[in-house]
């Protein structure tokens, strides 16, 4: 088999042919299609089980756990390093300084840093 029969049997296998049709259009036959899809992991299987990180575009597999988005920890810092702001919807204002304060939760915070706790709670200052 070329190289260029493996690239169309890629390429014809992501856009959902079957292995008979793929094996009629290329012009081999079916268990040699087949047999290189199963080596080369691109059954339908493996394509349903596949996910790319949202960092390299590195595939993975997602059997064992589906909301993965990132291949590596690294990825996963890297890309969140350059997204700080990211999925934050929710803005509300430090009870102490007022400095505006992003998170993913409603709630989640209530002070900027934890100077400012320390300070609204032994200190007694704060907005409130």
């Amino acid at each position: 088999m070329t190289a260029d029969q493996k690239i169309l049997i890629d390429k014809l296998r992501l856009e959902g042919y079957g292995y008979l049709k793929i094996a009629k259009e290329i012009g081999v036959s079916e268990n040699t299609v087949k047999s290189y899809c199963r080596r080369n992991k691109t059954n339908s299987k493996a394509l349903e089980n596949a996910a790319v990180c949202e960092q390299c575009g590195e595939s993975m597999d997602i059997r064992k756990r589906s909301a993965r988005r990132f291949c590596s920890d690294a990825c996963r810092n890297k890309w969140w390093n350059e997204h700080p702001k990211a999925e934050m919807p929710y803005s509300i204002s430090c009870a102490c300084c007022g400095k505006k304060i992003h998170m993913r939760r409603r709630n989640e915070k209530k002070y900027c840093s934890h100077a400012c706790y320390i300070k609204t709670r032994y200190e007694g200052g704060g907005n409130e």
